[in-house]
């Protein structure tokens, strides 16, 4: 059996969840071979829990994907993950790449269902990201 293997771990999403995920896992196999790799559609880290300041006008710093890994081993892609084949274990990319993995994390966090409540679509203001909160 090869023990020197690569084991390939693909964190999809970069919020909270997703970031510590990361770093943390960085962290704990510093002294073994693995490879990490996040996947998120943007590279900057949006501050979900803070979207009613920037509602209310207040600017919060601007944290880049990159600049915040910079000192792991971990990877970023830029990509939205289209699919997931658990049979295959491979996660393919808007771009038409795939990642393979033999550990997936899935931290895409939630979403605003507004078709759940009738008018909430038409009528409903979300916070889920930058450019909605300013509105």
């Amino acid at each position: 059996m090869d023990t020197t293997a690569t084991h390939r771990i693909v964190i999809i999403g970069a919020g909270y969840t997703g970031m510590f995920c990361a770093a943390r896992l960085a962290y704990r196999t510093r002294r073994r071979n693995v490879r990490i790799t996040l996947v998120n559609p943007s590279d900057r880290f949006i501050e979900r829990l803070r979207m009613h300041q920037v509602a209310a006008g207040q600017e919060l710093q601007d944290f880049r994907i990159p600049e915040l890994l910079q000192k792991t081993r971990v990877s970023f892609v830029q990509a939205e993950a289209t699919s997931i084949d658990p049979e295959a274990r491979r996660v393919t990319l808007d771009d038409g790449a795939d990642l393979t993995y033999d550990t997936l994390v899935y931290a895409l966090g939630s979403r605003t269902d507004t078709g759940a409540v009738p008018g909430a679509a038409d009528h409903a203001w979300t916070l889920n990201d930058p450019r909605r909160a300013h509105r």
